[in-house]
């Protein structure tokens, strides 16, 4: 750097008066010293700071503050027990462990379990870990405020530093993150705790499942409440060790209480096909890790307090506030994952929502195979009185003999089945509505997009992704959210206990310094809050490039082609071709590549002095740049290959001086002082550089004589020529083409006007036959009425005549009566008979 060398130019035995420097200097018994820098004081203030205190606080009242929390502590767990069933439901209704609630209890019922919360719970799972861990790491940088060199080199080492964190350094950090991903959608929420390994000397992070954290009945937010607590089970061999790293006091606990699990866990258990056979072998043991407030005598401030539950003995005690903090806010080191958020301080997910919809859609698919094993398996009804009696198992393609009474002859007198109904259609339809209804709350498909016309405008599609992701899309953003309030912790805890020394011995040469921890945070998720999907992204990918071509002066088709490949998965350096200027070349390579006439260019990262220095000789070496053989080749191109370094190096030296004085605070940020650094750059270069301008002048003008010329333009005539002749050609040939098509169009309608003819000498010949077929059939109906009132009247006059013989019978019947009667009396009867047919016989 120019400033280096200015300071390398002062006269020696010339004093120089240095910056103080706020370091302390330790002597060392051998006559040494130690040099510790302010950093590594504001190091050891931390790590005292957030020391394990159980045993320097008053403990009549450590213990009176214990005795409260393990009262409180059993409040909490009685207030979230009909949480922990409703868990506990969810977990069961997978049907993962075998023990699913509802169905018949016949022998051979079925048990089968609908996949619905499964189905859901993986598939939100893919989709939520593809999204956040990506393969080369879930964190990017992120600049606040104005960007300068030094915040982007900052924030890019430590997002680098960071993926390898967690990617390789914090092995079990995806696996956490994988269970918790799972088990969130039937939980409604679960939760992710960061803490610093001192063992390891590294960051671990854990899963906590939401049975296993109690919150306070009256809190409305997890990150508000004013007592957290987790509750851990921990062997004998991870009390030891906590114990040895000095998280945990080393005390006399005795043996151990049984520990009471959850029925959640209980159930997971069942999943996992575990059971434990012996009785607490691995001394299983409960502690509490309380946070929460507590008051020492200063007034409340947050600690985290961990409680043997067995002994009420607690065994660690922690400040959670920052050294230099004086409002002592809470710091956090879990962080909650939400579902969806709902009135309380639990969030809800699956269970709650469509718990009843997987149970119905359960007991319908188990109500239909449950009625076609009944059909193909009938029951029967057998005829009590028999021989004995006799149980038979028939198995299919059997044949087995049956006792009978001495007087049946058929076996279907004996034994009748009874008869039942096969699968209902209606219960099948009732399977698909339920279905149908439980993947509606979460929707997570694209079945949709697959009857949409694929020349559709992109911003229609990225429009039915987004409403039929509308649920999906506000719980990623949540969750985007949860990871960012991940890397802040993680980024706290690298800050306050990352040393150069850990760096060193296990980061693989990463450029990072714990300093750059101490400050904003600049790192964030690299998933998207607005993008949750494969193919939303590549809709907007679409749509870019859409732009790029109909706007082409707008755009860098370059980027765009990246972003291409980038969504495709395909490394960009593997396909494309390098940026011209991107590749560094050193000035052996770059005399030669000039030579040849290949295109040379100055990078501002390069040694521009020592090209400089490699390239003169070059060039005035009677064998190779003086050649002339070579010369007419090489000599223009390096000339303004030469001025091009000359401007770079001043560029890069008086940038690097301006940003050296102002980072070791010699000039201020205004740009009086900077003008005044870069007027001593310039003429420390031109001192430097003063032989050279000559040089420079005389190769620049000894270079123009084999400056390329630029091609002469083409005689156009012929081309001209032949073009006149084409366009003759290809009017004479559409002049052509339109009389053929004038003809085939007369022709097609002489066609048409003979069909249209034909047609309607058809329907006149069909309507013709119609009214003729009408009239024979009005015709034939008109006979045929006339013959049946014909008929109809000849019935009439046979039914009237047989009436009028019937009378007649009957009169003269009375008759004959009546003249009997006056015989045997001598008197004349005064009735008279009808006059009938023949009134005078």
């Amino acid at each position: 750097m120019a400033t280096k060398r200015l300071q390398d130019d002062l006269p020696e035995g010339e004093s120089v008066q240095l910056e103080d420097v706020d370091n302390e200097v330790e002597d060392t018994e051998d006559g040494g010293a130690i040099l510790r820098e302010k950093n590594d004081e504001d190091h050891a203030t931390k790590l005292a700071h957030f020391a394990n205190i159980v045993d320097e606080v008053d403990q009549d009242m450590l213990k009176t503050a214990i005795s409260d929390l393990m009262e409180k502590i059993e409040n909490d767990k009685e207030a979230r027990e009909k949480r922990d069933k409703q868990y506990e439901e969810g977990l069961r209704r997978t049907g993962l462990g075998d023990d699913a609630p509802g169905g018949a209890q016949f022998t051979g019922a079925n048990k089968v379990v609908h996949p619905m919360l499964v189905e859901a719970c993986v598939d939100f799972s893919a989709r939520f870990m593809k999204e956040v861990f990506p393969p080369n790491g879930p964190v990017k940088s992120k600049i606040l405020g104005i960007r300068d060199k030094s915040k982007i080199q900052k924030a890019e080492r430590k997002a680098e530093f960071m993926n390898w964190q967690t990617t390789e350094q914090m092995v079990e950090f995806r696996g956490e993150l994988e269970q918790l991903s799972t088990q969130l959608p039937l939980g409604g929420g679960q939760y992710l705790k960061f803490m610093w390994n001192p063992l390891h000397r590294r960051p671990n992070s854990e899963f906590i499942a939401i049975d296993d954290v109690y919150l306070p009945f009256a809190a409305t937010n997890f990150y508000t409440a004013e007592r957290k607590t987790h509750v851990q089970y921990i062997t004998k061999f991870e009390y030891g060790r906590r114990v040895k790293s000095g998280m945990y006091i080393d005390a006399d606990l005795g043996v151990p209480d049984d520990p009471e699990f959850s029925k959640s866990t209980q159930a997971n258990d069942k999943i996992e096909g575990r059971k434990d056979l012996s009785y607490n072998e691995d001394g299983l043991r409960t502690i509490y890790e309380v946070y929460t407030y507590l008051d020492f005598g200063d007034g409340p401030e947050p600690y985290i307090l961990s409680i043997d539950k067995s002994t009420n003995m607690g065994l660690g005690l922690y400040r959670n506030w920052e050294p230099d903090d004086e409002r002592q806010l809470e710091l956090d080191w879990i962080v909650e994952f939400p579902f969806i958020p709902w009135r309380g301080a639990y969030p809800i997910g699956l269970t709650h929502m469509i718990g009843g919809l997987s149970g119905a859609a359960t007991g319908a698919l188990r109500a239909l195979l449950d009625s076609a094993h009944i059909q193909n398996v009938p029951t029967l009804l057998k005829l009590k009185g028999g021989p004995g009696g006799q149980t038979l198992n028939v198995q299919p393609t059997e044949v087995v003999e049956m006792e009978g009474g001495a007087l049946i002859d058929d076996v279907r007198k004996l034994a009748m089945p009874l008869p039942f109904n096969g699968p209902s259609p209606t219960l099948f339809q009732l399977l698909g509505f339920l279905v149908d209804a439980g993947k509606g709350v979460v929707q997570t498909s694209f079945e949709k997009l697959s009857d949409q016309n694929p020349n559709q405008p992109v911003g229609t599609t990225m429009a039915l992704i987004e409403q039929g992701m509308v649920v999906f899309s506000s719980i990623h953003s949540r969750l985007h959210g949860s990871m960012a309030r991940c890397f802040k912790i993680l980024h706290r805890i690298n800050s306050a206990y990352l040393t150069i020394e850990d760096i060193e011995a296990q980061s693989q040469g990463l450029e990072i310094d714990p300093s750059d921890f101490d400050g904003p945070m600049d790192v964030i998720p690299v998933s998207d809050p607005a993008i949750f999907s494969e193919t939303q992204r590549f809709a907007q990918t679409q749509a870019i490039m859409q732009r790029a071509s109909a706007m082409p002066q707008m755009y860098d088709a370059r980027k765009v082609e990246e972003m291409f490949l980038r969504n495709m998965k395909v490394p960009v350096n593997e396909v494309l071709q390098p940026l011209p200027g991107s590749e560094d070349m050193d000035p052996v390579s770059e005399n030669v590549a000039a030579a040849m006439g290949r295109p040379v260019y100055v990078l501002p990262s390069q040694d521009h002095m020592a090209h400089l220095m490699t390239h003169m000789p070059f060039l005035k070496s009677p064998l190779f740049g003086s050649n002339p053989a070579i010369i007419k080749t090489y000599l223009y191109p390096m000339a303004t290959h030469l001025r091009d370094h000359i401007l770079n190096y001043y560029l890069v030296e008086a940038h690097n001086a301006v940003d050296k004085a102002q980072t070791e605070e010699l000039i201020a940020e205004e740009a009086e002082d900077q003008v005044k650094v870069i007027l001593e750059v310039q003429k420390f270069i031109e001192q430097q550089l003063a032989g050279f301008a000559q040089e420079l002048a005389q190769i620049d003008e000894a270079a123009q004589q084999f400056k390329p010329q630029p091609p002469m333009p083409p005689d156009k005539t012929m081309e001209v020529a032949q073009l006149n002749a084409q366009v003759q050609g290809q009017a004479m040939q559409q002049r052509m083409q339109v009389d053929q098509a004038k003809l085939q169009m007369d022709q097609q309608k002489m066609q048409s006007q003979q069909q249209l003819e034909q047609q309607k000498m058809q329907s006149q010949q069909q309507l013709e036959t119609a009214k003729l077929s009408a009239q024979q059939q009005a015709n034939f109906e008109k006979t045929q009425a006339e013959q049946l009132k014909q008929q109809a009247e000849n019935e009439r006059l046979a039914a009237e005549l047989q009436a009028r013989e019937r009378m007649n019978t009957a009169d003269n019947d009375t008759a004959k009566l009546l003249a009997a009667a006056e015989m045997a009396t001598g008197e004349k009867v005064a009735y008279s008979t009808g006059t009938g047919i023949n009134p005078n016989p």
